[in-house]
């Protein structure tokens, strides 16, 4: 998505914001009108060249989310920017078991002129990008000034948020809807196991809560078990009445919608939320 569409994504998401529509509601939107969507987001880029190309070249509008300040961050935004896929900037936030956050890991022990200006640079390190999401974060996510910070650094670069939900007790994806700028959150994370088995269940589950609710954000990592899953998967959403969207194209095609707010509200498939918060609680 180039940055004429974003601003048209931010101008949309103004003028829905005016007409001061009700916050989340408990019914789900409707599938029946329209053919349910799938987001698709790959984490984790950037350090790993032949991952990277990999995960790239998987048909239809993935999007590639790509760790800021990394060997490979570049070559592997330029080459999504080429082939029209959303570039995004994975942005390492501060997590519960203290691991190490790598270059430009945001904490709460920053100052927010030192927070402002490291998340600058994480945006700038990775070019071509539209949006970003929270690598780990499981600390950060839940500091409400914190994310108001990072929100009006997105606001101001024109830049949409999904919340990666590496907790139940995040803050993020409000802090964006305060901040007026459109937003997703993660339903399904697709390869916390290594196995198809499992990246099959994960994947299935996510078709199912599409066809329930009219899409579902999935987030995957550049894995071989993931990708070679997914090479044989996608192929097959046309069969299964399921449409592969980018987040850009997804937020834009929203932006027209009175039921905006309750299509974006978040789902817990049976204990989806519960299973990777345990194993994401980074």
């Amino acid at each position: 998505m180039n940055r004429q569409a974003v601003k048209k994504l931010f101008a949309c998401f103004a003028f829905i914001s005016a007409l001061n529509m009700s916050a989340l509601f408990t019914v789900t939107a409707s599938a029946d009108s329209e053919q349910p969507r799938l987001v698709i987001i790959i984490d984790d880029l950037g350090d790993n060249l032949a991952q990277g190309i990999a995960a790239i070249n998987l048909p239809g509008p993935i999007a590639y989310s790509i760790l800021p300040h990394t060997a490979k961050s570049k070559v592997l935004a330029e080459m999504a920017n080429s082939q029209g896929k959303d570039v995004m900037v994975h942005v390492p936030m501060d997590n519960t078991r203290k691991l190490a956050l790598g270059p430009g890991g945001l904490t709460d022990k920053l100052s927010e002129k030192d927070f402002v200006r490291t998340l600058r640079g994480d945006l700038k390190a990775v070019p071509y990008a539209v949006g970003f999401n929270n690598h780990m974060g499981s600390l950060l996510t839940q500091k409400n000034p914190q994310m108001q910070w990072a929100m009006k650094v997105a606001k101001k670069q024109q830049m949409f948020f999904i919340d990666s939900l590496t907790t139940s007790d995040t803050v993020a994806w409000k802090a964006a809807r305060q901040a007026n700028i459109p937003w997703l959150i993660r339903d399904v994370f697709l390869d916390h196991e290594q196995t198809t088995e499992f990246v099959d269940k994960q994947f299935n589950a996510a078709i199912e809560l599409a066809k329930m609710r009219g899409f579902a954000v999935l987030i995957g990592h550049p894995y071989p078990v993931t990708i070679n899953y997914l090479q044989e998967a996608l192929p097959r959403l046309g069969e299964l009445g399921v449409q592969l969207v980018a987040p850009s194209g997804f937020l834009l095609q929203m932006q027209d919608r009175q039921d905006l707010e309750r299509a974006r509200q978040h789902f817990c498939i049976s204990d989806e939320c519960q299973a990777t918060e345990s194993h994401y609680n980074q």
